[in-house]
């Protein structure tokens, strides 16, 4: 069997098996966004890595340095989010060609720094070698959650309002514009998904607030791999299914526009392009009114609701009366 065959969920499934040999040590292992390891009294320590590697997660012909390095940042910073904390901490591992300048490499750097003096978090090591063929880069973050905040996939219940925290589909749309350049594309609509697509934001801010709130919070995820796929995430560690509401999942106008030019659906992109970032998770049916009100009234922006759990398992997109199975696709590294 090669890894094609077995998909790259399929083979985390496999890898993860056998792993914990102190229980006492770890409280959540692999199958969430994070491992979660006590801490002390009031708060759980959160640990994470992610890896981006050049020709699969950026050209350096399409990204900036820059902006490199802050993608790097970002994508972890979002998965502890996604578990209801805050980063403290990252270690960066990077192989480097040879033939790569100086001023590139600090260039990156200046990214990966830019977004940790955003959020208060420190650079506390790593390692660098020389890599054959392109750039690797891996982090590692550490990061406190309350003991009352940690959320896990594992945590919705049948009856929540299934909710997401911004527009999707904004980062695979500017993946076309990178793959189509020749097109003709209005210069706002260009830059503001490659800034989307080159550039994402992790939802700390979206968790602090959602945190302050109060009870209510159940399941959370990332959106990395898009939302159906995380959706899936959701509905197999509680044991529930979920409902999406087809004309409720949020998309921005410069994505619809760019699905009319270059003839595409931009719900595709939505559910299974990835990379968008938010957060996606399940509150309790009663509350949800109340932390909408509250997330609009301090961050400015709506807390989309987007379906709900149901107790028949399953991911189902629900357009008027039709009633549709969608599969787990989302970005699978060996599929």
């Amino acid at each position: 069997m090669n890894l094609k065959d077995i998909g790259e969920f399929g083979l985390i499934t496999r890898l993860a098996e056998n792993c914990i040999f102190n229980k006492n040590e770890v409280l959540v292992g692999i199958g969430d966004d994070t491992a979660v390891l006590p801490f002390d009294q009031d708060n759980h320590l959160l640990v994470s890595c992610d890896m981006l590697i050049e020709k699969m997660h950026f050209l350096r012909e399409m990204s900036s340095p820059f902006q490199i390095g802050y993608k790097s940042v970002a994508v972890n910073f979002s998965d502890i989010a996604a578990m209801g904390g805050w980063p403290t901490s990252i270690l960066i591992s990077i192989g480097i060609p040879k033939s790569i300048s100086f001023e590139y490499i600090d260039e990156i750097y200046k990214g990966m720094k830019n977004i940790c003096q955003k959020y208060s978090v420190n650079i506390i090591g790593g390692d660098t070698v020389a890599s054959p063929d392109g750039i690797v880069i891996n982090v590692t973050v550490l990061g406190k959650v309350k003991k009352t905040n940690l959320h896990l996939r594992s945590h919705a219940k049948v009856g929540d309002v299934v909710f997401t925290t911004g527009t999707l589909g904004n980062s695979a749309a500017g993946l076309q514009i990178i793959k189509n350049i020749q097109l003709d594309i209005p210069l706002k609509i260009k830059d503001y998904l490659l800034q989307k697509h080159l550039s994402p934001e992790p939802c700390l801010e979206d968790i602090r607030i959602l945190n302050k709130i109060g009870l209510g919070l159940n399941a959370l995820n990332d959106i990395s791999d898009g939302l159906a796929s995380e959706a899936w995430e959701i509905a197999d560690a509680s044991q529930i299914g979920i409902e999406l509401y087809r004309d409720k999942i949020p998309i921005s106008e410069e994505t619809q526009i760019l699905g009319q030019i270059l003839k595409t659906s931009p719900l595709d992109w939505a559910l299974y392009g990835g990379e968008d970032f938010q957060l996606i998770g399940t509150i309790d049916k009663t509350q949800f009114p109340f932390y909408a009100e509250e997330f609009k009234k301090e961050k400015g922006t709506v807390l989309f609701e987007i379906g709900r759990t149901i107790d028949i398992p399953g991911v189902f997109l629900i357009n008027n009366e039709e009633k549709v199975y969608l599969n787990k696709s989302g970005f699978d590294h060996f599929g």
